[in-house]
Formats: structure tokens, C-alpha cells, sequence
């Protein structure tokens, strides 16, 4: 089998377009990188040069998205990458990016290798470790593993997250009422993508295999921001009924409040404010 092309899909936003370019690894024979520049502003002098630096090089194209939204964004970058495309039957890997983490030198090599091995996998979510200290950020398992048996501690991030286009083809998205820069919810994306992956029949595996190296600090690790907060209940109730989240906000209010030594009633609410978002 035909080893697939990859396109890394960086997002960004505003003076992020900066940092982009220690994201970029060397030139690479069937690799290109969508680096999708999100406006809120106008921009200064030194991000425009950065673009133009980006642009500079022949395997990375730059495209501009005004407003706010990651998923928005993360949609638009997809979208470009069909556009770029000459064959639509063509095998193509998308790898999410964030401006701000490093791959692994051999990252699109195990990416390839995977693949071509595993032709009916849709999606893999890889190891991410902390860019400060080389650490794995999760309790990852230590085998190749379906994502529907995933450890219950586990949650995705986007970093971990590499699929084929033809999932595009079949009309997935992210939902934008998901992520950073969306109205009432910061947080959730991932699960929402997968769930909307695996109800379409299609094959999740998580890798054992360290792909690339972040920040520890992520929208999810603010366990009580309200957003987030609100983000837990919509997804709950995103995969599940109504009565099955009740229970479920009810015992993770419990649960955080404990661990936090936070008042109960307020996590809950906004738990629940979520659940009521989604299912309105």
C-alpha cells in the first residue's frame, strides 16, 4: 500500500503565528503544513513577517480566518487542505497541531508506517509528553489499543489526534459549539469528534508511540473555570441521555468539590448548564 501524504494542520491565533515556526520540521518529501492564521485584530508588523516567513518555505501554505474559534478554524484548515489537493481519492493523513508543541523527529515516519499497517484505522491518537521535562502528560496504556476500551481516566487531547481525510469526505467536523473562542463552551472538542467518529462505525486506536511534546498546561486542566465546567455537562450529554447526565454531573460535582475543597452547588450548576445547552 501507497505510503498516505500528511498534512499538519496548524492553528493559530493573532500573535501565535509567531511561534509557528519552531513547530516545523525539516523539509520532507510528501508532507505539507496548513497553518491557518485566525485574525481577531489587526495584525502588527512582526506578524506579518512571520507569515511571510512562513510562507517563504515551499511545503507550508498560510491561510487567514477572521473572528474566533478553534474548531472554526480547525474546519477552515481541513477545507484547505481539500482545496490543495489535485487527486480526492488520494490517501492523506491530517496530524492537528498546536503553535505551541514540538514533534518528534520521527513523527511523520511512525505516521506513515502505522497507516500503510493498519489500513482500516480512521483515526490514531498518539502519546504526548511534557515539553519541559520529556514526561508522558496521561496514564497512557502500554499496548496498541481500541479507543473504545480506553482506561475511564483517559481523555483526548487534539495534539494526540491524527486521522484520514475520508473522514472529511463523509461530512465530520468539529463542532463549534465546542473549544476555545466558542461562546459558552472552552473545552470538549476531541470527545465530541470521536463520538461522532465511532458513531459512524469507523475504527479509533489509541499508539503506545510518543509523538510530539507540549505544554502541560491545557483548557482542561482548569477544573473549575466555568466554561469548562459547562464543557463537561455538554459533553456528557452530547453521548449520553439526559437522565444519565444528571447522575453523571452529579457525581463529578461531588467528586471536584471534594478535591478542591470548592462548594458543591456552583460546579454543579454549571455542569448542568452545560447538559441543558446541548440537549435544548
Amino acid at each position: 500500500m501507497k505510503a498516505p501524504a500528511i498534512y499538519v494542520l496548524i492553528c493559530t491565533l493573532d500573535d501565535g503565528i509567531r511561534r509557528v515556526a519552531q513547530v516545523l520540521l525539516a523539509y520532507e518529501e510528501g508532507v505539507r503544513y496548513v497553518v491557518s492564521w485566525q485574525r481577531s485584530s489587526v495584525p502588527t508588523e512582526a506578524m506579518e513577517q512571520a507569515a511571510r516567513e512562513l510562507e517563504a518555505r515551499e511545503d507550508v501554505v498560510v491561510t487567514e480566518l477572521s473572528g474566533a474559534g478553534l474548531c472554526r478554524n480547525r474546519n477552515h484548515a481541513m477545507d484547505v487542505v481539500a482545496s490543495l489537493q489535485t487527486n480526492a481519492m488520494e490517501d492523506v493523513v491530517y496530524v492537528i497541531a498546536d503553535d505551541d508543541e514540538r514533534l518528534e523527529p520521527d513523527a511523520f515516519r511512525k505516521i506513515r508506517e502505522f497507516y500503510v499497517s493498519h489500513p482500516c484505522v480512521d483515526v490514531v491518537l498518539w502519546q504526548m509528553a511534557s515539553l519541559a521535562d520529556g514526561r508522558p502528560l496521561k496514564s497512557y496504556p502500554s499496548a496498541l489499543m481500541d479507543y473504545r476500551d480506553r482506561p475511564r481516566s483517559y481523555y483526548p487531547s487534539s495534539v494526540e489526534l491524527t486521522f484520514r481525510s475520508r473522514l472529511r469526505v463523509l461530512g465530520l467536523r468539529f463542532d463549534e459549539r465546542f473549544g476555545l473562542g466558542s461562546e459558552k463552551l472552552a473545552a470538549g472538542e476531541e470527545e465530541v469528534f470521536l463520538t461522532d467518529v465511532l458513531r459512524r462505525g469507523l475504527r479509533v486506536w489509541m499508539n503506545p508511540s510518543l509523538l510530539c511534546r507540549t505544554s502541560a498546561s491545557t483548557t482542561g486542566s482548569q477544573l473549575l473555570n466555568p466554561k469548562v465546567l459547562r464543557s463537561k455537562g455538554a459533553v456528557y450529554a452530547y453521548g449520553h441521555g439526559r437522565l444519565w447526565s444528571f447522575f453523571r454531573s452529579c457525581r463529578e460535582a461531588i467528586s471536584l468539590g471534594l478535591r478542591q475543597r470548592h462548594p458543591i452547588w456552583p460546579i454543579f450548576r454549571n455542569i448542568w448548564y452545560g447538559v441543558n445547552y446541548i440537549r435544548k
